[in-house]
């Protein structure tokens, strides 16, 4: 018996390939329907819902508290007064330690310094209208003086926005006046300090 050659065909075989192609074929993993339409086997998942944004967190507002500062001469009056200390023989030194206490610890703008004559030794932060005052002021009060249970070593008095306020004290040379102009009355305890201020530096005059 002879070889085949590589072009030999068995035509029972050729038959039954062709048999076998045109027979239809079945897909066992999809089922057709009507035309162009296509029932897929598995389920489309639900799509999960978007998450909601998480809240922010705002910070409350600070609103600043107004803080109220009360006025130079208030502050003035909280603390108590140091005594007046003199530290000079020098009467022109002594005043203006007088004067410079006065302003820096009792409630007034303006200060100033007269004798009995009506002089004015010293003053500073008053106007020449208040000094012209002090004279004749302390020539009045040499009457007042005179009127029993009348002290008139101290006293207050208003001159238009201001109040004036003096304390008096005598030694061998005259009598002194310590007075001073501000907005607001003094107390009875800063009287007191202003006459103590005044007889320990008319010792020294």
């Amino acid at each position: 018996m002879t070889a085949r050659s590589v072009s030999w065909t068995d035509a029972a075989s050729v038959a039954q390939l062709l048999t076998r192609a045109s027979s239809p074929r079945r897909n066992a993993g999809h089922s057709f329907g009507s035309a162009g339409s296509v029932a897929l086997a598995r389920p489309i998942p639900p799509v999960a819902p978007a998450l909601a944004p998480a809240p922010v967190a705002v910070a409350a507002a600070v609103v600043p508290r107004a803080i109220t500062v009360p006025p130079p001469s208030r502050l003035k009056s909280q603390f108590p007064a140091p005594r007046l200390v003199q530290t000079s023989d020098n009467p022109s030194d002594c005043l203006d330690a007088l004067l410079a206490w006065t302003l820096d610890h009792q409630r007034c703008t303006g200060a100033f310094i007269a004798d009995d004559n009506g002089l004015t030794l010293a003053a500073h932060g008053i106007s020449e209208a208040h000094v012209s005052l002090v004279g004749p002021l302390l020539s009045a009060l040499v009457s007042v003086r005179m009127i029993p249970g009348i002290d008139a070593t101290a006293g207050a008095l208003w001159l238009g926005d201001n109040m004036m306020s003096w304390v008096e004290t005598r030694n061998e040379r005259g009598g002194f006046c310590l007075g001073t102009v501000g907005s607001e009355p003094l107390s009875s305890r800063a009287f007191e300090q202003l006459k103590d201020a005044l007889e320990i530096t008319v010792r020294r005059l």
